[in-house]
């Protein structure tokens, strides 16, 4: 982005405090008043904690610039407009619209998995393009219209975006700031069921990442997903991915999980070409399928793309796996709802020696949250030799499970590390899993 302070106010519809100010080149965004830097937009956002207007001085002082809902904080170098979530998103949709127009947008959804399979799509697109991408899981009605603009007109030839929802709204409102030319439905799960209601909610709201995408884009979506199945926009081209449905648009064969990783072989829109992931797990050839169905609508050859996606590793939080003191780690603490636990659960069954869960509680399930985690509790006898739980919620999944099952409360990550430490056993494959509001993160030994 590069706008000057005038043109960010007429874009926004905002008022600026001085004219003169007018002509000052903006070239970065920043909404933490300790990170300001000279010529940069404050984004003066309203928290739950605090009022981001009361920093503006602050920033200012270090030559900064602001956007400002609030007119008891109006000062020079300041841009007034009613609503700044709602301004960064239009000023976002302005750039996309204009600007970055000719780059190709890949937008990313589902209740799980956006971030993985975001991740896969940038590594194969890579292979022969410079991609842009959304950092971590910056995902939200800030997040994804700071990705948005961030996005080097002059270096990128592909962007690979994620957006997420927990509200009913919330989607149109990043999907037209975004304006996906591909747009990507991992799944539809339970997250967020306790705000939207229902899982048909959920798709609902997922599926208006089409509704407000480019004319003429194409949508991806899961074909192992029921609720997915002849429920997309009529007007436009729909694609399924399976991970076995041969009747797919793209699909798999010839899976092999090994301990060190899996193969088989991707057939994509007519198209075949043999993949190896240096990660093991069954939900990873859906992921990699998408990534490679996007460097196919893009035009990319398949086999440097899939050879690309042979180097794809995790962040640190989701299902990373390492070798600690003798046993292996499987962390993945940053999300947890029943269609990630079930995938993380098959990931620990394909390891070799005993196989300990370390589960913790899934969060913003509603009601039924307690009944979700009993549902599991099959699926973990199958899986693991021993249960750990870490909070209230979690000991349900103890409901059938019949060997060994220790509980713990959750927000005492040294009891429970202290235990582990004594339990956990030199060849053990130990998985750890739950919501990153419960921090089991700071539970991995």
């Amino acid at each position: 982005m590069n706008y000057t302070l005038k043109e960010i106010s007429d874009i926004c519809g905002g008022v600026l405090f001085r004219p003169e100010d007018g002509a000052l080149a903006v070239n970065s965004l920043f909404s933490d008043s300790r990170k300001a830097v000279e010529n940069g937009l404050f984004l003066a956002l309203r928290g739950e904690k605090t009022d981001g207007n009361r920093y503006i001085c602050q920033v200012i002082r270090a030559g900064a610039c602001a956007l400002c809902d609030n007119r008891e904080y109006f000062s020079e170098r300041c841009v007034l407009v009613p609503d700044v979530r709602a301004a960064l998103q239009t000023l976002a949709a302005h750039y996309r619209e204009t600007e970055l127009a000719s780059i190709p947008f890949v937008g990313v959804t589902g209740s799980v998995g956006k971030t993985t399979t975001k991740d896969m799509i940038a590594c194969a697109l890579g292979s022969a393009l410079a991609v842009h991408k959304t950092q971590g899981n910056a995902n939200s009605q800030i997040g994804l219209p700071t990705t948005v603009l961030d996005c080097d007109k002059t270096a990128a030839r592909a962007a690979v975006v994620e957006l997420g929802m927990s509200y009913k709204g919330e989607m149109e409102r990043i999907s037209r700031a975004a304006r996906p030319d591909i747009c990507v439905i991992t799944n539809i799960g339970s997250s967020h069921i306790e705000n939207l209601g229902t899982r048909e909610a959920i798709r609902d709201e997922k599926l208006k990442i089409a509704a407000f995408s480019k004319p003429g884009s194409v949508l991806l979506l899961n074909g192992d997903e029921p609720l997915l199945r002849d429920t997309a926009p009529g007007d436009k081209k729909v694609y399924y991915v399976s991970y076995k449905d041969t009747a797919a648009s793209c699909f798999a064969s010839g899976v092999t999980l090994e301990q060190e990783g899996t193969r088989f072989t991707a057939h994509i829109m007519g198209d075949e070409c043999p993949v190896r992931l240096t990660q093991p797990g069954v939900h990873l050839v859906t992921n990699a399928l998408f990534a490679l169905a996007c460097a196919k609508l893009l035009g990319l050859p398949l086999a440097p793309a899939a050879e690309a996606l042979s180097g794809y590793k995790s962040d640190g939080k989701r299902q990373f796996i390492y070798d600690s003191d003798g046993h292996t780690v499987i962390s993945d603490c940053y999300n947890a709802a029943p269609e990630s636990v079930r995938a993380a659960l098959s990931v620990l069954a394909s390891r070799k020696g005993r196989k300990v869960a370390v589960l913790g509680d899934m969060l913003e399930l509603g009601e039924n949250s307690p009944a979700l985690h009993r549902a599991l509790s099959k699926e973990i006898e199958n899986c693991a030799d021993a249960l750990i739980t870490y909070g209230e919620l979690a000991k349900n999944y103890a409901a059938y499970f019949t060997k060994e099952t220790y509980s713990f409360p959750s927000g005492e990550p040294e009891t429970l590390k202290a235990f582990l430490k004594s339990f956990i056993r030199p060849g053990d494959a130990v998985l750890y899993k739950a919501s990153n509001g419960i921090k089991l993160f700071e539970c991995v030994i």
